[in-house]
Order: C-alpha cells, then sequence, then structure tokens
C-alpha cells in the first residue's frame, strides 16, 4: 500500500488510471476517491489495522489513515463480537489513505492479511498453546500439591498421638526426600517417646516402692508430733511425683475416650466440698473425653479456688456455641495478667502466696493445660467480678440438640 501510495503521487493525473490498472489484482481493489471513507452505522473503525498501515505510509509524511469494517459477508476480517460465528464470517475492510495532491487512495484486500493455519488466525493458536501450557501448569501443581497435603495431614496426625504415620515417597525429588526424612524422624520421635514413657513408669515404681517403705518405719516413731510430719512429707512427695510424672508424659498420654456427663462430674466434685457454690444449667452438659482426666482437671482447680480464697468459691456450667465452659472465681489475690501465661509453665509458682509452703509444686495449671488441650479445650485466666481470680475452661460439647433452659443452683 505505501508503494501504491507513493507511485500515485509521482503520477500525473493522466498516468494515474494506468497505475490503478497495474495495481489491482483479484487479491486487491484499489481506487481514488475525493473524500474520506464515512463510517456509517453498520460499520466500526479498526483502529489496529489503522496503526499497522501508519508505520509504513508514514514513512512517506504523516498521512491520515482511515480503515473500516464493512457489513457484507465477504472479504478478510473475522467479525469477534459476541454472538458472532467468528470462524466463518468475514467482512469486507476498506482502507483509505490520504494523499498529498488531495483526496484518498482507497485499498479493498481481497484475501487474507495475516497468515492462517488451518483457516484460524495465527493469534488464536497461541492463544490455545497457551492454555494448554497453562493446563499442563495447573495439573503438575496439582500433582506435586497432593504429597503435600498427605504429609501435612501425616505430621498433624503424628503429633496428637505420636504414632507414626508412614508416607510413601512421591512428587519432585527434593519433596521424596522431605518426605523420607519426615518418616525418619517420626520413627525416630516415636523411639524416644516410647523410651521416655517406660523410663517415667520405672521411676514411678521405683520411687513409690521406697516412699511406701518409708511410712512403714515412720510407724515406729515415737513422737506423734514427728511421726504425723514424716508422714504429711511423704504424701507431699507422693503428690509431687504424680503431678511430675503427669507432666513429663504430656501429649503422649493416651485419652480415655468416653461420654462424660461435666454437669455429674462438677456435682460430685463440689459435694466434696460443702463450701463450694456451683451453678448448673438445665440441660446436660455431656462431651466426648477421659472423665478421670477431667476430675483431676476440675479437681486441681477448684483446690486452687479454695486454698487462695478467703470465701467460698463459685463453679459456674454452661453451653456456648458447641462447647461447654466452666467458669471458677474466687476472691483471692488474683494474678498478674503479665504473669498469666507463665503460671502454665511447669514448675512455676508465684511468692509468697503460691509458695511450696502454702500447698503449691507449681505443676497443677500445667497439668490442668495438657488435660484441657488433650480434649481439644482451651483454658485462660481472667479477672473474676468477686476481685479473684477467674479461670475460663472450654471443652468441645458433644453434638446434641441445644437447650435454652434457665439455669439450677445448688450449693
Amino acid at each position: 500500500m505505501a508503494a501504491i501510495v507513493e507511485l500515485l503521487e509521482t503520477t500525473d493525473g493522466a498516468g494515474r488510471e494506468t497505475v490503478l490498472n497495474a495495481v489491482r489484482s483479484d487479491t486487491l481493489g484499489v481506487e481514488i476517491a475525493d473524500k474520506a471513507p464515512v463510517v456509517a452505522v453498520d460499520q466500526r473503525r479498526l483502529k489496529g489495522i489503522e496503526w499497522l498501515v501508519e508505520r509504513y505510509v508514514n514513512e512517506l509524511g504523516n498521512r491520515e489513515v482511515i480503515a473500516v469494517s464493512g457489513p457484507t459477508d465477504t472479504g478478510m476480517v473475522a467479525d469477534i463480537r459476541p454472538g458472532s460465528r467468528w470462524m466463518l464470517t468475514r467482512r469486507i475492510v476498506r482502507i483509505a489513505v490520504a494523499l498529498r495532491s488531495g483526496g484518498y487512495a482507497v485499498f479493498e484486500p481481497r484475501g487474507e492479511i495475516s497468515r492462517r493455519f488451518f483457516g484460524v488466525p495465527a493469534g488464536y493458536w497461541l492463544a490455545v498453546l497457551g492454555s494448554l501450557v497453562g493446563i499442563a501448569a495447573l495439573f503438575a501443581v496439582w500433582r506435586e500439591a497432593r504429597p503435600l497435603k498427605e504429609l501435612s495431614r501425616a505430621v498433624t496426625r503424628f503429633s496428637g498421638d505420636g504414632t507414626p504415620v508412614v508416607i510413601t515417597p512421591r512428587g519432585a525429588p527434593e519433596l521424596k526426600r522431605l518426605i523420607e526424612a519426615t518418616n525418619r524422624m517420626q520413627e525416630r520421635i516415636a523411639t524416644l517417646l516410647q523410651g521416655r514413657t517406660v523410663l517415667l513408669g520405672a521411676v514411678s515404681h521405683d520411687l513409690k516402692t521406697y516412699i511406701t517403705r518409708l511410712k512403714l518405719r515412720t510407724e515406729m516413731i515415737s513422737d506423734p508430733d514427728q511421726q504425723a510430719r514424716a508422714e504429711r512429707d511423704l504424701d507431699d512427695m507422693t503428690v509431687l511425683i504424680d503431678d511430675a510424672l503427669a507432666v513429663a508424659r504430656g501429649g503422649s498420654e493416651q485419652v480415655r475416650t468416653g461420654v462424660v456427663d461435666l454437669g455429674e462430674v462438677l456435682g460430685t466434685l463440689c459435694a466434696d466440698h460443702p463450701n463450694v457454690e456451683l451453678e448448673l444449667p438445665g440441660n446436660t452438659l455431656t462431651l466426648m473425653g477421659d472423665e478421670v482426666a477431667l476430675r483431676r482437671l476440675f479437681t486441681n482447680l477448684i483446690d486452687n479456688a479454695l486454698r487462695y480464697g478467703a470465701k467460698a468459691p463459685k463453679v459456674t456450667a454452661g453451653a456456648i456455641g458447641g462447647r461447654v465452659r466452666v467458669l471458677i472465681d474466687d476472691d483471692g489475690p488474683g494474678i498478674p495478667v503479665a504473669e498469666r501465661a507463665l503460671v502454665f509453665e511447669p514448675f512455676y509458682r508465684r511468692e509468697p502466696s503460691r509458695s511450696r509452703e502454702t500447698g503449691g509444686s507449681g505443676l497443677g495449671l500445667a497439668i490442668a493445660k495438657q488435660i484441657v488441650e488433650l480434649h481439644n479445650g482451651s483454658i485462660t485466666l481472667g479477672d473474676s467480678p468477686r476481685g479473684g481470680l477467674r479461670v475460663i475452661v472450654e471443652l468441645p460439647m458433644r453434638a446434641e440438640r441445644a437447650s435454652t433452659q434457665p439455669l439450677r443452683r445448688s450449693a
């Protein structure tokens, strides 16, 4: 087109018709118009083609280029508008280039402007190829993500009960090595846990044997006061050993799961302490858990409230959002906010009110936290309306129909 425009501009009026006859062909129509083509309502400007043609004809100087698409179903421009059959529908395109001498050279291509493969422009094949590459990439990512998900589930199960979960290595070489290393790590940790359990059992058995012997020997002490003190020391030593072993077992201890009526458990514990105020809901608070462990949990918490409070503590239980919530309020000195996370650490004791002389070993709250976590619950500390400490225990409730009955109160 640029060459024809240059040829027309260097030819006088009489020779232009000869030039037009020479350049016309079955694939290209050329004519000279006095005015620029008018873009009708059923036509549209083709900005991309205008920009492409300008790159060539502007070498001859800046000039106007107008490209329009006509309504006729013949020609070479694919209609890609919504609803059109772009693979089959073609429209005429006319390209007008302004001449310096006036008028416009109007070109009407009758063939293909761009190359096509199997009747489709090359750009569409590139899009198809890109889509296939994208699908292949997604499949590769999905294929590599499956072993990672399996590894994540296995590690989660292993951290819950300490039983190794062997994973079949597959995927990329780096991923296979990671899975193999994780399998070996699980085996080593499981062996260490088993050895620790055996060691703890042996220590517990041997220490309690010596304590039992010492208790028998205290009977030979003639002074009743010294005998009572010795027996009390041995009892305290037994409790300390039991608490220390419970903390050492930690998350490796298995929960003997069963249906537990938490209201009944709290009622029994509070019955042993007549000065504890108990408030229960009208419905049954059932959950899946270890009744022995739960009794120990709330025994520790109620004993703490009794030990450090001046008046009778209050225990309130209820169901909130599929979880059982138990509140234990006392009027004791409480625990500062900065120390509320530390008191759950083993052997941490606050001085002087929670020292060993008052009966605390620094293990009660640590044991309580472990029991709560074994039951997939939570335990937090807050301020009690009574001026002391509030302990908040939340445990997953067994799936039952919720009840909105009023609370019943007992002392």
